[in-house]
């Protein structure tokens, strides 16, 4: 491993990479390549010496990494007519060939590498072209500590995603919408005292779309990893997410909106509100590649301070490289605006009452939607 493990994080993290390639973990090569997760981990595995860990020290994550395991099945509710089925199955073999590697690149994403050399469960969702219903997948909030869902939406077909995120240490949701699917995805992250992270990828085909509406509250450490993919044509994408966070918990966001294909569509929208000593962190980022012409892209995202010792780290991100976009981002961090709260009051409210309707209001600018808000607990 390069450099010197004269620094603690180092060490740590060299010491679980050591570990980690030594142990004898399940075999499930009809889906996962280990080579390519061994190969990872010996590079190295992430500390706050990288820009992307900056502000989150994943060595608190290492500790309970090994320490974690649990053979629970995954819960998984799905439509009759959407297939549901365990990477150990042979019905995954076509779906690894078509599609592993489209989502995310194991390279840049190292804990994933972690994942499958972890892995306690893993399965594969297929919707079918053409299939519209309004039963959603659902992902509960149990299961074992490390977790790989793909999910493929076939072509023409359009599916409600629920996942309750919480109560495991790491879990993948990969998904593959192919020409002209949709995917729409509530992802709802209640509080809790532990250590956990994630990843969300998606691969978008041609006139294919996704929207995420996320909502999260605090952790001792939760970290959300988001990267989507628009690899065809006219492909769209909403990300909008809402964060509150209290006492000392920790949320860092980092989402990549990646423009390969001409005509592309993307939205992000980030609305947080953090108090007492906790920490916020959101870095989103866009990326136009060289084609990706016609390309529509914009993120914004504004967060308020409830006290002075709480903090926020936003920083968003253009990497253009193609001239025909129109591309834009905005980021603000302050505090409620007291006029505001004093014409409420001056209407009879309390201050508690003023400040918590302002709060609900701002958030639901990133969870606009009703049924949104309600299923995703955005207002208190």
């Amino acid at each position: 491993m390069a450099g010197s493990t004269a620094d603690p994080a180092v060490a740590t993290s060299s010491a679980l990479a050591r570990r980690l390639l030594d142990i004898e973990t399940s075999d499930r090569s009809s889906w996962l390549d280990r080579a390519a997760c061994q190969a990872v981990i010996a590079r190295g595995l992430p500390d706050t010496r990288g820009e992307p860990w900056k502000y989150t020290n994943v060595n608190r994550w290492y500790d309970v990494a090994l320490a974690t395991h649990d053979p629970a099945a995954l819960g998984i509710e799905a439509p009759d007519d959407v297939l549901v089925v365990d990477f150990d199955d042979p019905r995954t073999r076509p779906l690894t060939a078509a599609h592993r590697g489209k989502a995310f690149d194991l390279e840049e994403h190292p804990l994933a590498a972690v994942n499958g050399l972890l892995l306690d469960a893993g399965m594969a969702i297929v919707v079918p072209d053409d299939w519209h219903g309004e039963a959603p997948v659902r992902i509960s909030d149990d299961g074992p500590s490390y977790q790989h869902i793909l999910l493929v939406v076939g072509r023409g077909a359009s599916i409600t995603l629920v996942e309750e995120a919480c109560g495991f240490t790491h879990r993948i949701v990969e998904a593959v919408v192919e020409p002209g699917g949709q995917l729409r995805h509530l992802r709802r992250q209640r509080p809790t005292p532990r250590r956990e992270c994630s990843l969300v990828a998606v691969h978008l085909d041609r006139d294919a779309r996704y929207e995420l509406a996320q909502s999260s509250r605090g952790a001792e450490l939760r970290r959300n990893d988001v990267v989507v993919t628009l690899a065809g044509s006219g492909a769209q994408v909403t990300v909008n997410g809402a964060w509150r966070l209290i006492d000392r918990e920790h949320l860092d966001t980092q989402v990549a909106v990646n423009h390969v294909a001409p005509q592309g569509f993307s939205r992000q929208t980030y609305r947080g509100v953090v108090a007492d000593r906790a920490r916020a962190v959101l870095n989103g980022r866009i990326h136009i590649a060289a084609g990706a012409k016609a390309t529509d892209a914009a993120l914004n995202t504004k967060n308020l301070l409830a006290t002075d010792s709480a903090e926020v780290y936003a920083k968003p991100e253009l990497e253009i490289f193609e001239s025909d976009v129109q591309c834009s981002h905005g980021a603000t961090v302050g505090t409620l605006d007291e006029e505001a709260v004093f014409y409420l009051r001056s209407r009879g409210l309390s201050d508690k009452a003023a400040r918590a309707l302002l709060v609900d209001g701002f958030l639901r600018e990133a969870i606009a939607d009703d049924e949104g808000a309600a299923r995703l607990e955005v207002v208190a």
